[in-house]
C-alpha cells in the first residue's frame, strides 16, 4: 500500500482512472451535478502535478509560460464580462490523453519475442527499406516506442550515425500525417470534431508515402556508401500483426458504436486488444500483474504529453474567451489553401524555435473556427505541421530521446532535417491546394 501511495505509482493510478472514466463516459453518457469528465480531468491535473518534477527543465518553463498566459487571458476576458469554458479547462483534453495512455499499453504485446532479439541484423539497401517500412507501420501504433526499439538494437551493433538517425526520425515523424493512433491525430480530432477520420487518413497516406520516397531517393543519391553498409532491423510478421489486429478492432467497434467519439473507440480498442493478447499468452494472474506493473511504472512516463496537452487546453480556453469578447483581432479573413499554407509555415517556424505544434494548434484553432473552415482541410494542415514541425524542432520529443539514448545533439539532428522540411513544405503547400480543388466539398 505504501508503494502505491508514493508519487509516481499514485500518478499512474490517477492516469488510469482518467482513462477508464473517459472511456465509460464515451460509451455511456452520464449527466449530473458532478460531470464525469470533470472527474477524469481532475485526475489528469492531479497526476500532472505529481509528475511535474520529472519533466525536463525546458518543458517546465514552456508549460509554466503557457499556463500563465492562459490564466491571464481568461481572467482579463472575465473582467470584461466574458466567460471561461470550464469544461475545456478541466476535462477538455481527457479524450486526447486517454488515447495516448491507452495506446501505451500496446507496448506490452508489440515488443518482439526473444528469437527476434537474437536474430542476425540484415545489412544493405534491402535492410534499409525493410527497416524504414517496419518503422512506419509499427510506430503508427506504439509511437515513440518503435524507433527506440529498432534504434536500440541497431545501436548495439553499430553506433547510430547521422544517416541512420535522420532517416529514422524523418520516417517516424511522417507517421503523424496519417496514423489514427498518433498523438497528432488525437489533437486534431479533439479540436476539430467535424473532421472525418477516414478522409484525413486517405489524404495523409499519399503525403507520407511521398516523404518516404524522398528519404529513400536522398539515401541513394547522397549516402550510397552508408546505404550499402546500413545495419537494419529484422522485421517479422509478429511485429506487424498487432497493428493490423488493432485497426480491425477499431473498425468493428466503430461500426457497433457509430456515435462514440473516435478517440474513445481507439483508446478502448487498444486496451481490449492488449488484454485479450495477454490472456492468450498468459494466465489471468500474470496478465493482471503485467497490467498493474505498467500502470504504476509505464503510465507515469507520459508526463511530458500530459503536462503539455493540459496546458494547451488552458491556453486555448483563454484565447477563445478573448476572441469571444472581440479583444483579439483575427488576422485571417477566410480559410482556404493559401491560408493553410501560411498557417503551416508559421507552425514550422514556431517549432524551429521550440514551440510544440500542439501549442500552435490550440492557439490558431479558436481564430480559424470563426471563419467556418472545412474541418478536413484544416485537420490536414495541422497534421502536416506536426509532421514537419517535430522533424525540424530541436525540442521535439523524438530528437530529445535520440540525444539522451544515442548521444546525438537535438539541435544538430533538427538542423540535419531542415533541408528535408523545407522541401517537404513546398510539396505540402501543393498537396493542400490539390486537396482543396479536388477533394474538399
Amino acid at each position: 500500500m505504501t508503494n502505491l501511495l508514493s508519487r509516481r505509482p499514485l500518478a499512474g493510478l490517477l492516469i488510469l482512472i482518467m482513462a477508464l472514466v473517459t472511456i465509460a463516459v464515451g460509451y455511456l453518457p452520464v449527466s449530473g451535478f458532478v460531470k464525469p469528465l470533470w472527474i477524469a480531468g481532475f485526475c489528469g491535473w492531479a497526476a500532472a502535478l505529481l509528475l511535474f518534477v520529472d519533466t525536463p527543465n525546458i518543458l517546465r518553463v514552456q508549460v509554466g509560460i503557457i499556463i500563465v498566459l492562459g490564466i491571464g487571458m481568461g481572467l482579463y476576458a472575465v473582467s470584461l464580462g466574458g466567460n471561461m469554458d470550464w469544461d475545456a479547462i478541466i476535462g477538455g483534453n481527457t479524450n486526447l490523453l486517454t488515447m495516448i495512455a491507452s495506446v501505451g499499453f500496446l507496448r506490452l504485446v508489440v515488443l518482439p519475442v526473444s528469437e527476434q532479439q537474437t536474430a542476425a541484423l540484415p545489412i544493405g539497401p534491402k535492410a534499409y527499406l525493410q527497416t524504414l517500412l517496419g518503422l512506419n507501420i509499427s510506430s503508427s501504433v506504439i509511437n515513440i516506442s518503435a524507433p527506440i526499439l529498432l534504434a536500440d538494437r541497431i545501436h548495439e551493433q553499430r553506433p547510430l550515425q547521422r544517416f541512420t538517425s535522420q532517416s529514422m526520425t524523418r520516417v517516424f515523424c511522417g507517421v503523424a500525417t496519417w496514423s489514427p493512433f498518433f498523438a497528432a491525430m488525437a489533437v486534431v480530432l479533439t479540436y476539430l470534431d467535424e473532421a472525418r477520420l477516414s478522409w484525413i487518413v486517405m489524404a495523409g497516406i499519399p503525403f507520407t508515402v511521398f516523404g518516404f520516397v524522398v528519404v529513400v531517393i536522398e539515401a541513394r543519391l547522397r549516402y550510397r556508401d552508408q546505404l550499402e553498409r546500413f545495419v537494419g532491423y529484422p522485421m517479422h510478421w509478429q511485429s506487424l500483426s498487432v497493428p493490423f489486429i488493432l485497426v480491425v478492432c477499431v473498425i468493428l467497434v466503430s461500426y457497433v458504436f457509430p456515435d462514440t467519439a473516435t478517440l474513445v473507440v481507439i483508446a478502448s480498442s487498444a486496451l481490449l486488444v492488449t488484454v485479450v493478447i495477454l490472456l492468450l499468452r498468459n494466465d489471468i494472474k500474470v496478465t493482471v500483474q503485467t497490467l498493474a506493473n505498467y500502470t504504476v511504472e509505464g503510465l507515469p512516463r507520459i508526463v511530458n504529453e500530459l503536462t503539455l496537452f493540459l496546458a494547451a487546453g488552458l491556453i486555448a480556453a483563454g484565447m477563445l474567451a478573448l476572441i469571444q469578447q472581440d479583444i483579439v483581432e483575427n488576422p485571417f479573413s477566410q480559410f482556404d489553401s493559401n491560408t493553410a499554407a501560411v498557417i503551416l509555415g508559421m507552425i514550422l517556424l514556431l517549432a524551429a524555435i521550440g514551440i510544440h505544434p500542439v501549442i500552435s494548434i490550440s492557439s490558431f484553432t479558436p481564430m480559424i473556427l470563426t471563419l467556418e473552415p472545412d474541418h478536413n482541410l484544416l485537420a490536414m494542415t495541422y497534421l502536416l505541421g506536426w509532421n514537419l514541425g517535430t522533424c525540424a524542432s530541436p525540442l521535439s520529443g523524438t530528437h530529445l530521446v535520440f540525444q539522451g539514448r544515442y548521444g546525438i545533439p537535438s539541435w544538430k539532428a533538427a538542423l540535419w532535417n531542415w533541408p528535408y522540411a523545407i522541401v517537404m513544405y513546398g510539396f505540402a503547400v501543393i498537396w493542400l491546394r490539390l486537396l482543396e480543388v479536388y477533394f474538399v466539398s
